[in-house]
């Protein structure tokens, strides 16, 4: 039966002007009537927040230092824009589009290659329609966010339409590890894998058996898909994070600078990179892949204030008391990077992380008067604050105002906000949990700072305590059960380091090397 391609609505994204209008001039022969164009991945994105589109031709190669194709898919997904039902056609060379397609969620449905031949792209484009067609009815639960319901209809479908099991199982890994079913998706996975080598079969394997905390399975699996060259960030990623889950910083460190080698606009790479650089103390690595994520992720989904903040930590190394031009251009460079932040981001508790690292360049530099008028001002804004943000942001107050005129006055802030946290519940929570460790009840104790987590995620003493807790548990324990081990990996990770105190920070570097060593000496269960 003929397609009819006059309702559809197409995007193409293609900075290439005469490619452009041969393209748009194909798709018009074949009878589609609405086309939009886009001449970068930021423009794209922009209309796909405003328009839902039928098909979506995207260019992989949009310039050096530009995003490509499969970052506007990977962004569109994260930001919610990508519909199931929206087709999406990659424009790559045919030898290389083999290498592109290693991603489980963020992979094109199929691609194209130029120079254009509205024949074959007329028999691509039908293949792929027909069977989105027929997967419509499972596609819409999907962009609805009805995951249970759609993998029920996964198991239906299966039965129903045979030729279609690969596309169908693929829809199927994706449900399964956001419903956080990584035992089944193992299962699902293996099995592919014996009867075809799949690409993102792989790196869906690795991703589960990440979160179950199998890591040294997840190094095998990643490296397999990254020997191949495969250009997938979710496989340098993970395969870098778990790395560094096991002590590996620097194999980590590596990993990460050569995807940003391969591909050096993606955001999420060069933050990974900027992160692992910092830790070891590469600070004008870490300076360069975070200037790299601000850049990348300016105005978009992955645009966060961490990036920022990595990059002035970087910076602030190098800012001392003398008059050294390296010193004062890093100094200058940081409160750059300070205003930049806060115009990126408005609210109080940034505006206040803001400030406390004013703090430290001024006493860096050596300059009591600014010094004291940086403390004062980052201390009226944590006034302006919410109770929950002040108990958060305390013990970082106090480390970066010490020793100045304001400092006796916000131990007396402390003392009473410690009473009045009582009255939330995760502050209640958090007093409980304490009371229980003390009591070496440790999992009471665990169960008490899981719940306060939920109650207020990332807050970091809540963090800090649920995996100091976890590790003493240890001692009551004769196996490690790795998959718990992995959330605890996680959750003390995903803190932002910089935006600790150097109490916290002391705490988080020990807890870090002990998760560490479980991974590599417990014993596996």
């Amino acid at each position: 039966m003929e397609i009819n391609y006059s309702q559809n609505k197409v995007l193409i994204v293609d900075n290439r002007l005469d490619d452009l209008a041969e393209l748009k001039a194909a798709l018009t022969q074949l009878g589609i009537k609405t086309i939009h164009v886009a001449s970068s991945v930021n423009m794209a994105l922009a209309l796909l927040r405003e328009e839902t589109y039928d098909i979506c031709f995207a260019l992989f190669d949009l310039g050096k230092t530009e995003k490509n194709g499969l970052q506007l898919i990977q962004e569109a997904g994260a930001e919610g824009t990508k519909l199931y039902t929206t087709t999406f056609i990659l424009v790559v060379d045919q030898d290389r589009s083999k290498l592109l397609f290693g991603s489980l969620d963020t992979a094109p449905d199929t691609y194209i290659s130029k120079p254009y031949d509205i024949a074959k792209i007329r028999v691509r484009l039908e293949k792929i329609l027909r069977i989105k067609s027929v997967l419509q009815p499972l596609e819409k639960l999907l962009n609805q966010g009805q995951l249970s319901e759609a993998l029920e209809q996964c198991g239906r479908y299966i039965h129903s339409y045979p030729g279609l099991v690969l596309y169908i199982h693929r829809l199927e890994g994706e449900i399964l590890l956001r419903l956080g079913q990584e035992t089944q998706a193992v299962k699902l996975f293996k099995s592919l894998l014996k009867r075809r080598d799949l690409p993102w079969a792989r790196v869906g394997l690795g991703v589960a058996l990440s979160r179950l905390g199998r890591v040294q399975e997840a190094i095998r699996v990643f490296k397999g898909v990254i020997q191949e060259a495969h250009l997938c960030v979710e496989a340098f990623v993970g395969l870098a994070n778990a790395h560094r889950a096991v002590g590996e910083r620097r194999v980590a460190l590596d990993l990460l600078r050569q995807a940003t080698l391969i591909q050096p606009t993606s955001p999420l790479l060069q933050a990974a990179l900027g992160k692992i650089a910092l830790h070891e103390g590469e600070h004008s690595i870490a300076a360069k892949a975070y200037r790299e994520a601000i850049e990348y992720s300016r105005g978009g989904c992955f645009e966060q204030h961490s990036y920022y903040v990595g990059l002035v930590a970087s910076l602030q190394v190098k800012v001392d008391g003398s008059d050294d031009a390296d010193s004062v251009q890093a100094q200058e460079s940081a409160v750059k990077v300070l205003e930049e932040l806060i115009l990126a981001f408005s609210d109080l508790p940034t505006r206040l992380i803001a400030r406390l690292f004013w703090t430290e360049l001024y006493r860096a530099r050596g300059a009591d008067p600014e010094f004291m008028s940086a403390c004062q001002a980052a201390f009226d804004v944590y006034c302006q604050c919410e109770l929950s943000e002040q108990a958060q942001w305390q013990e970082l107050l106090l480390d970066r105002i010490r020793g100045s005129d304001i400092e006796s006055e916000v131990q007396q802030v402390k003392e009473q906000l410690n009473r009045q946290v009582l009255e939330l519940d995760w502050g209640k929570l958090n007093v409980q949990g304490m009371l229980a460790y003390r009591k070496q009840d440790f999992a009471r104790a665990q169960a008490l700072f899981q719940k306060a987590n939920l109650c207020l995620p990332d807050n970091p003493g809540v963090v800090l305590n649920l995996v100091q807790v976890y590790l003493e548990s240890q001692g009551q324990r004769e196996t490690v059960l790795t998959r718990e081990l992995a959330e605890m990996d996680d959750l003390l990770w995903e803190l932002d380091f910089n935006v600790l105190s150097r109490k916290q920070q002391n705490r988080h570097k020990n807890m870090g090397e002990r998760l560490a060593a479980l991974f590599v000496d417990g014993t596996v269960c």
